[in-house]
C-alpha cells in the first residue's frame, strides 16, 4: 500500500507536469521583444531593418526572416516593424516604430533647395540671385 502511494505522489513529476504552485513559464518572448528598439531601415532592393535587441546586440532583419524567438517578420519600413507571433502568443502581432531624433533626419537629409539658390551660376548685381 505504501508503495502504491507512493507512486501516486511522485507521478506528476515522472510525467512532467508543472508544479501547480509556481506561475505558469510563458513560451512567448514578451520581456524580451520588450526590450526591442527599431532604430531604423536601409532602403534598396531589399530593405532591411536595423533592431538592437534585449542584449544590446544589433539585428538585421529581412522581410519574411524567422527569428529565433519565433515570430516571423511580416513588414518593414522608415516608419514602422511588423513581426507576427506564433500560436497563443498575446500579443500575436508586435509593432515598433521608428526611434530617432529629429537632429538625425535633418543631418541625413543634406543641403536642402532653399539653401542652394544661386549654387552653380554666376550671379552679378542686378540679376536674380544676385546682391
Amino acid at each position: 500500500m505504501r508503495v502504491k502511494c507512493g507512486v501516486l505522489l511522485l507521478l506528476p513529476l515522472l510525467l512532467g507536469l508543472r508544479d501547480p504552485f509556481q506561475p505558469p513559464t510563458s513560451r512567448c518572448p514578451d520581456a524580451a521583444l520588450r526590450q526591442w528598439r527599431y532604430l531604423g531601415v536601409v532602403l534598396g532592393k531589399v530593405p532591411v531593418a536595423i533592431v538592437r535587441d534585449e542584449r544590446s546586440h544589433w539585428l538585421r532583419l529581412h522581410r519574411g526572416d524567422t527569428l529565433a524567438q519565433g515570430g516571423k517578420v511580416m513588414a518593414l519600413d522608415e516608419k514602422e516593424l511588423v513581426i507576427d507571433m506564433p500560436g497563443a502568443c498575446e500579443p500575436p502581432q508586435w509593432r515598433w516604430q521608428r526611434q530617432g531624433t529629429k537632429q538625425d533626419e535633418n543631418r541625413d537629409r543634406g543641403i536642402t533647395a532653399d539653401r542652394q539658390s544661386g549654387a552653380g551660376r554666376g550671379t552679378r548685381a542686378g540679376e536674380p540671385g544676385g546682391g
